[in-house]
């Protein structure tokens, strides 16, 4: 079968490097407690408001009073039965976020919260060592990735999803995160990230709160931050994200208004351990209550350890538009004994592409071979669109659509009158592409002009930022042509001018692939192989960059009863 494409070819040269990744709907496995009502209603009111298919729906079943478990339970129980319903429906490939639904336990053996061991093992605290220590082989190496989560690229060599608990003191109060989820995603809210400070053994994360507002800066996104390492003021804007040390919620916060999705957690050693945390600290329900989307807490005495919480940069990472699963994930860095907490498909700054049915029509009776056009947009706010997959009754089929490879194309920065261009070698993704332009910065630059590289961005640093005139310098990022067939990159700078700060000034870059903004597609599909009834096929697309921000389109049909074939014709059938 052959694909044409109006408006530009795209699907000829493929980046085998990029693999499948995604984090919306047909990419969650609901898991709910067959011992609870609770645990049951909830798994269905998500897959609703999700648009989840019915074969995602697991349930598994253990005590719903259990507030933890032995590890043999937890195999027996909950991570064997989930293996089974991903085998049985061929779906392991394609989930990449389980949510657990209420009434499940927190912990394991508990000392670990479950959601942790789920991802990456039961990590046992180290033999010999004091109360307050890292367990050995708990790194996640999901820290700090910058990229969207792929459950088989081999994270912590597990291959295994990232899980949410989704729970709250009671089932009205869970629905009501689901909500806030679901109207979440590409809201764009108004508000602010809050990162404030707490009490003297708990306030260890202010030191980079620096790091997080020089980011925003360079994305022009300085106002989206407020920042009081010594205080918990009452937000003066709906909250888009709460940090802070505290072991109890500042009473100020019952005033306060969260945007849909808001990721809120206040470093302190019971938020996880729910119903009743110790000391009576307040708990990731607190959260939930209060507004939140998405939180952490750990389930045992971390001690004051910033790797076990949430680095302050999932801020920038959430602003950028990742999922709150994939934000919080990568955010920290030994998460055994934590628990992520709420509803991992929010996504309130993803700019997904759209992706439209032009042909044939909605629940139309069908049948042999047709041609399905799609009409894919970029979001207005967002990158080219550049990966589409059909999927055929919510399992994944096929991948309509690849990038090119953009080999040949030229990048350019130009930072007041110095310029650095990197050609993208064969073999090279995206993310190559923007380590590649930070090594051409730092090969020509000669000390005085640096830069860094991580995922698809790239940060350029200036010993001296002031022109003659006594401003920031100029900056500008610009990709070309040079000697591939097409331009397949694009990129984009995060201010005009540097931004100086302690006497360095900064530029950022951020890479992309694809080009075209808007296309359609015409694909062959042959339905002979699906049987008589009712099906939905399932069009998922995603942008170039390396959030993969995604949305989808359902083309619902029917195949028609087909005439039985005569037994004297079958009979002269040869067989294979």
């Amino acid at each position: 079968m052959t694909t044409r494409f109006r408006i530009f070819w795209l699907f000829t040269c493929l980046l085998p490097a990029l693999a499948l990744a995604g984090g919306g709907p047909l990419n969650v496995l609901v898991v709910v407690n067959g011992s609870s009502r609770d645990s049951r209603a909830l798994g269905a009111y998500y897959l609703e408001k999700h648009g989840v298919p019915q074969s995602q729906l697991c349930t598994i079943k253990v005590d719903p009073r259990a507030t933890s478990l032995s590890l043999a339970e937890f195999e027996r129980d909950v991570r064997l039965p989930i293996l089974a319903h991903l085998a049985n429906n061929r779906l392991a490939e394609q989930i990449h976020f389980l949510v657990l639904c209420l009434d499940v336990p927190s912990r394991v053996e508990n000392d670990n919260g479950i959601t942790s061991v789920l991802f990456y093992g039961y990590k046992p605290a180290t033999p010999g060592a004091p109360q307050c220590h890292v367990a050995s082989n708990s790194v996640n190496q999901y820290y700090g990735a910058e990229t969207a989560y792929n459950s088989t690229a081999g994270w912590n060599r597990t291959n295994a999803p990232i899980p949410f608990l989704l729970t709250a003191a009671d089932l009205e109060t869970a629905k009501q995160v689901v909500d806030r989820g679901a109207a979440s995603v590409a809201a764009f809210p108004a508000g602010a990230f809050c990162l404030y400070g707490g009490g003297p053994d708990r306030n260890i994360r202010h030191r980079a709160y620096p790091v997080v507002a020089r980011h925003f800066a360079l994305t022009g996104q300085a106002a989206q931050l407020d920042v009081d390492p010594a205080g918990n003021p009452l937000p003066g804007r709906p909250v888009l994200g709460y940090m802070a040390g505290l072991a109890y919620l500042p009473t100020n916060l019952a005033g306060a208004a969260f945007a849909p999705g808001a990721i809120c957690e206040h470093l302190t050693s019971c938020a996880g351990q729910i119903p009743d945390p110790c000391l009576g600290q307040s708990s990731v329900w607190d959260w939930m209550r209060l507004g939140a989307t998405a939180s952490y807490g750990t389930v045992a005495e971390p001690c004051a350890f910033e790797v076990k919480f949430p680095d302050p940069m999932i801020a920038f990472w959430y602003a950028r538009g990742f999922t709150a699963g994939e934000a919080l994930a990568m955010s920290v860095r030994h998460p055994y004994q934590g628990l992520w907490v709420g509803d991992p498909l929010a996504a309130p700054f993803a700019a997904p592409p759209s992706v439209r049915v032009l042909d044939p029509a909605r629940n139309a009776k069908l049948d042999g071979e047709i041609t399905l056009k799609l009409a894919v947009a970029a979001h207005e706010r967002g990158a080219p669109p550049v990966f589409l997959d059909l999927h055929v009754d919510g399992r994944h089929h096929a991948a309509i659509a690849r990038p090119f490879a953009p080999v040949g194309n030229e990048i350019a920065v130009q930072v007041g009158p110095d310029r650095f261009t990197y050609v993208v070698a064969p073999g090279e993704d995206l993310f190559a592409a923007a380590a590649g332009l930070a090594w051409a910065v730092n090969s020509k630059g000669g000390g005085r002009i640096t830069a860094s590289a991580k995922a698809d961005r790239v940060e350029v640093s200036v010993r001296e930022p002031l022109g003659t005139d006594g401003q920031p310098l100029p900056f500008a990022v610009s990709v070309a042509q040079g000697f591939a067939p097409g331009l397949y990159l694009g990129a984009v700078a995060g201010t005009d001018r540097l931004v100086v700060a302690d006497g360095a000034g900064r530029g950022l870059v951020s890479l992309h692939l694809g080009n075209a903004r808007n296309y359609e597609i015409e694909y062959p599909f042959d339905l002979s192989a699906l049987a008589p009834g009712p099906h939905v096929l399932t069009f998922v697309v995603r942008d170039g960059t390396a959030m993969q921000c995604q949305a989808q389109a359902e083309l619902p049909l029917v195949i028609p009863a087909r005439a039985a074939v005569p037994a004297a014709v079958a009979a002269e059938t040869p067989a294979d």
